[in-house]
């Protein structure tokens, strides 16, 4: 997913939600956070089974697995 494509999405759910498309970034990287906590071992190993760059993955990094990712693993 092209961060323009992501945008354009996060721009929608910003509309409908009466927000900012960095508020709704903000509240993802929350929902991100607090999931990558749950200590659950098949869930650790969700997450780190996620190709990232950097410690953690960004939300395009996330999006492109869950779009893409998820039904490969």
């Amino acid at each position: 997913m092209q961060p323009k494509e992501l945008d354009q999405i996060l721009l929608k759910v910003a509309h409908k939600n009466h927000t900012t498309i960095q508020e709704v970034r903000n509240e993802i990287m929350i929902a991100m956070k607090e999931a990558q906590q749950n200590p659950d071992p098949n869930v650790q190993a969700l997450w780190a089974s996620i190709p990232k760059k950097g410690d953690a993955p960004t939300i395009e990094e996330f999006m492109e697995f869950l779009i893409h990712g998820v039904s490969a693993s």
